[in-house]
C-alpha cells in the first residue's frame, strides 16, 4: 500500500478530516490533501510528526520493502540474507549482520547508523540528515534494538539511578548479542512465569513448591536478561524494587490477579531466607 493510501486509512481510522489532521501538524489542509493525492511525499521528520501524531508506527506508513534486515533495515534479496544456526537462508537478517545463528560483529544502535547512513544517503538521494533521521526513527522498532530501546524509554533513568550506568549497559549489551534461539527462549519462560505465579497464588503460600519453582524460573529469567545469574543480595534488591514502581507492579498484576508482585516479592524472600 502506498503511502497515499495509508494516511487516508490512518487518518480516517482517528476520526479525523484533513482539515483536523493538518492542525495537529501545523500544516495547511492542502498540504495533507497533496500527499493523499499522492501528488507529493512528506519528508521523514514529517513522517515522525505524522506518525506520533496519529498513534501509528513509522514503519507502517514509510513503504518498507516486504523483507528487510532487523538489524540494520536495509532491503533483503535472497542473496543478502543471513542463515540461522542450522545454516538455513533466513529472511530477518542480512549475511553482513548475522551468520550462522549469530550477530556478526558487536556495536550498539549509534554507531550502526553512523556507519550506514552515509551509504544510505548515497544509495537514495537523500540528504545525509534525512539519513540519519530515517534510521534513527526505524532503527528502535527493528528486533536487534527494540527491547532495549523499549527498556530505556519506561525504566531507563530509575534503573539507572537505581544499579548504576555500567549496570545496565551490560545487560543492554546482554540483549544485543543474544542470538534469536536463546531470545525466543527467554520470551517463552517470560509467558510461562506468568502462569506459574498464578498457579502458585492459587495454592496461596509463597513457601510452597509452587513458589519455589516460580523463584527458580524467574531468576532464570533474570539471568538471561542480565547475562549472569543475580546475587541473592541483587537479586532481593530487584524484587523489592519491583514494589515500588507501579509499571513493575501493574506487569505482574493485571494478568494474575492484585497482589501477584507482593507475592512474588514474598517468595523470593521465603526462597533467599530458606537458602
Amino acid at each position: 500500500m502506498a503511502f497515499a493510501e495509508k494516511l487516508i486509512a490512518v487518518r480516517r481510522a482517528n476520526n479525523l478530516t484533513q482539515e483536523q489532521l493538518a492542525a495537529k501538524l501545523y500544516v495547511t489542509r492542502q498540504a495533507v490533501s497533496r500527499w493523499e493525492r499522492g501528488e507529493v511525499t512528506p519528508g521523514i521528520d514529517m513522517m515522525k510528526l505524522i506518525a506520533a501524531v496519529t498513534g501509528e508506527p513509522l514503519s507502517h506508513l514509510l513503504e518498507m520493502p516486504e523483507h528487510y534486515c532487523q538489524s540494520c533495515g536495509m532491503m533483503l534479496t535472497p542473496d543478502d540474507c543471513g542463515t540461522d544456526a542450522a545454516g538455513a537462508r533466513t529472511d530477518h537478517y542480512c549475511k553482513w549482520c548475522y551468520d550462522r545463528g549469530k550477530y556478526t560483529y558487536d556495536t550498539t544502535m549509534e554507531a550502526m547508523i553512523e556507519d550506514c547512513a552515509p551509504r544510505l544517503a548515497q544509495n537514495t538521494g537523500m540528504s545525509l540528515d534525512e539519513a540519519v533521521s530515517l534510521m534513527g526513527a526505524v532503527l528502535p522498532q527493528l528486533e536487534r534494538w527494540r527491547t532495549v530501546q523499549e527498556n530505556e524509554e519506561r525504566y531507563g533513568a530509575e534503573a539507572r539511578a537505581r544499579y548504576g550506568d555500567e549496570a545496565i549497559d551490560t545487560a543492554n549489551e546482554v540483549l544485543l548479542d543474544m542470538d534469536p534461539e536463546t531470545w525466543n527462549d527467554m520470551k517463552e519462560l517470560e509467558r510461562a512465569i506468568l502462569g506459574q505465579l498464578s498457579i502458585a497464588m492459587d495454592d496461596g503460600d509463597p513457601k510452597s513448591n509452587e513458589a519455589r519453582k516460580l523463584v527458580a524460573m524467574h531468576r532464570r529469567w533474570v539471568g538471561l536478561n542480565w547475562g549472569h545469574e543475580p546475587q541473592d543480595e541483587a537479586y532481593l534488591g530487584l524484587a523489592n524494587g519491583y514494589l515500588a514502581d507501579q509499571r513493575f507492579v501493574d506487569y505482574y498484576d493485571k494478568p494474575c490477579g492484585t497482589g501477584a508482585t507482593a507475592f512474588l516479592v514474598q517468595a523470593i524472600e521465603s526462597s533467599l531466607t530458606r537458602a
